[in-house]
């Protein structure tokens, strides 16, 4: 069943409508964004919402959130599709102490919404018990196996996020990875090992190359001085900018993406790309995984 999202809602103060910056490369179909928390504590250097959201680092909850996100859920459309979150973590550290997540999924219990959680941690683990009563699809970011301490110094480690779609998958919860972002010069050659792992345990995986920024850019090639130059060069130099970002050059894009297309089409499971606005590789049931939420749990889609 598609998601009745189409009209106008009420008036709404946390949960809005999905909007990448009007970017015409975004292949989202219309859904709801919500994060709990401003700012993230995962520290990831190649983070966007740096850019635009003061005091990014400095992560803190929503004021009045039970309250104000109950009067939302009201006001959506049945059936609605909600993304939680698209600019922080809704299981940062944070969250431990704070439960707006949990408490906010409790409520969704009691509701006709549907909701996709994006996450790099495996505290997801912990709300087993109501991801098992929504319609749900948990979505999980892996970047790098060896990097993780320096690119997202604050989250999970590679083993703990593989561990969480191992045991979602045995508990049926539909699960998606999103292999993001892809930086030359880093980990171009580590996702195709996490590929291999993480193919295993699910349903469908969102590939994407770095979007940069020049704040992010400058934070990586300080951490990794092999990169000094290089990556300015690749995306200011030689790349596109698409919006407020710099892309790498058509080409190079290509070529960091069809290694890892070739390989999820040999295991016959589903990818989609994320803003890459390549012809021909344009997922039409939502880039996202939202398809998923209309497949029986347990279902083999190999």
């Amino acid at each position: 069943m598609e998601e009745h999202n189409s009209g106008k809602p009420k008036s709404l103060s946390l949960i809005k409508p999905f909007d990448p910056w009007q970017s015409p490369l975004c292949t989202c179909l219309p859904k709801y964004s919500l994060n709990p928390y401003t700012g993230c504590s995962h520290g990831c250097l190649y983070c966007y919402a740096s850019s635009f959201i003061p005091r990014f680092y400095e992560a803190r909850p929503k004021g009045e959130f039970i309250k104000r996100v109950t009067k939302d859920l009201k006001n959506l459309p049945e059936n609605s599709l909600i993304s939680l979150s698209n600019s922080s973590d809704p299981y940062q550290h944070l969250e431990e102490k704070i439960k707006l997540t949990r408490e906010f999924l409790t409520l969704l219990t009691e509701t006709s919404h549907k909701v996709i959680i994006l996450t790099k941690s495996d505290l997801v683990l912990r709300d087993l018990d109501l991801l098992e009563r929504l319609k749900v699809v948990v979505s999980i970011t892996i970047t790098t196996i060896r990097w993780t301490n320096i690119l997202e110094r604050g989250a999970p480690s590679f083993e703990r996020r593989l561990n969480t779609l191992k045991i979602l998958h045995k508990r049926k919860i539909p699960t998606v990875v999103r292999l993001d972002p892809i930086i030359p010069g880093l980990n171009e050659r580590e996702v195709l090992e996490i590929l291999e792992e993480v193919i295993p345990y699910v349903e469908h995986i969102v590939l994407s190359t770095f979007k940069a920024k020049k704040d992010s850019l400058d934070r990586i090639e300080n951490a990794f001085p092999h990169l000094k130059g290089y990556l300015k060069k690749l995306y200011l130099a030689e790349g596109e900018k698409r919006g407020w970002s710099f892309y790498l050059n058509q080409e190079k894009r290509k070529n960091s993406l069809m290694p890892l297309v070739e390989k999820i089409l040999s295991y016959n499971k589903s990818y989609s790309l994320c803003r890459e606005g390549l012809e021909g590789y344009t997922f039409r049931y939502g880039c996202d995984g939202r398809f998923l939420l209309d497949v029986p749990r347990g279902t083999n889609l190999s």
